[in-house]
């Protein structure tokens, strides 16, 4: 509902822990649908490993480090719940086309990036619209550094 930030989550690696797990299980099962994944280790360790690295660097420049734990269970957290929740559709989806479940599932994307904008934006302490680039750099380096590695998703 982006009434709440990342300063609102409690601090501590135990709390980044549980999003971490929530995110892997559901990106897990979503890599693990259909045919498969070719590389689902790669692509989980790659899906965890960039934002950890991606969200210090980009608090490093804006010297915000002390940000960093409560920012990433954010990040992940929200992920996690934005996939379980939007799973029924993507896996209705799956089965048969249809065009106002695209519309939804490209809805629910979008929000996505709002959602992530809306937590860069209150750990950086910068406008919605440099948050949102942010976002979407971030989602841009992320998507290509992936598909390098492991090939198309």
């Amino acid at each position: 509902m982006l009434r709440l930030g990342p300063q609102d989550l409690p601090a501590g690696r135990s709390a980044l822990a549980l999003t971490i797990i929530a995110y892997v299980a559901v990106t897990a099962f979503n890599l693990s649908r259909g045919e498969g994944h070719p590389t689902p280790v790669l692509v989980l360790i790659l899906a965890v490993g960039l934002p950890l690295v991606l969200t210090w660097i980009v608090l490093k420049l804006r010297q915000r480090l002390e940000r960093w734990e409560q920012t990433l269970t954010a990040l992940f957290g929200t992920n996690a719940l934005l996939s379980i929740i939007t799973l029924p559709l993507s896996l209705a989806a799956g089965s048969e086309p249809n065009a106002a479940l695209a519309l939804v599932l490209l809805a629910s994307f979008f929000w996505s990036f709002a959602v992530d904008a809306h937590i860069w934006r209150n750990a950086l302490e910068v406008s919605f619209s440099v948050a949102l680039v942010i976002t979407m750099l971030l989602f841009v380096i992320s998507l290509f550094v992936i598909t390098s590695l492991t090939g198309p998703l």
